[in-house]
């Protein structure tokens, strides 16, 4: 019999099974995150990051480079915005799923 390597073969690659309740608040926890780095808040960021990075490498590229820093800064909101995203779909089709009696 031929070896499967499949995923389903091998077992979900983290054990721990995620109810909708947990998605949704690790969901509501990314997008919170993101909301703080949020790019209309890019002035607070970047005197705040400025501020704790002073006398540091990184804080005199951070202060040198003032258009790279908020491109990361966006960049680093957008992530955190789809991940908490992607929880709260999660959470709403387990939960769709567990009433059509699909999962237990």
């Amino acid at each position: 019999m031929p070896k499967q390597d499949s995923r389903e073969a091998r077992g979900a690659a983290c054990p721990v099974t995620l109810t909708p309740q947990s998605a949704e608040n690790r969901g509501l926890a990314w997008v919170i995150g993101a909301f703080l780095i949020c790019p209309c808040h890019l002035p607070l960021t970047m005197a705040l990051t400025t501020t704790v990075l002073a006398g540091t490498t990184a804080g005199v590229l951070w202060r040198a480079h003032p258009l790279a820093a908020g491109i990361l800064i966006t960049a680093a909101w957008a992530a955190g915005t789809w991940r908490g995203i992607q929880h709260l779909r999660a959470a709403v089709s387990v939960d769709t799923l567990r009433r059509k009696g699909n999962v237990r």
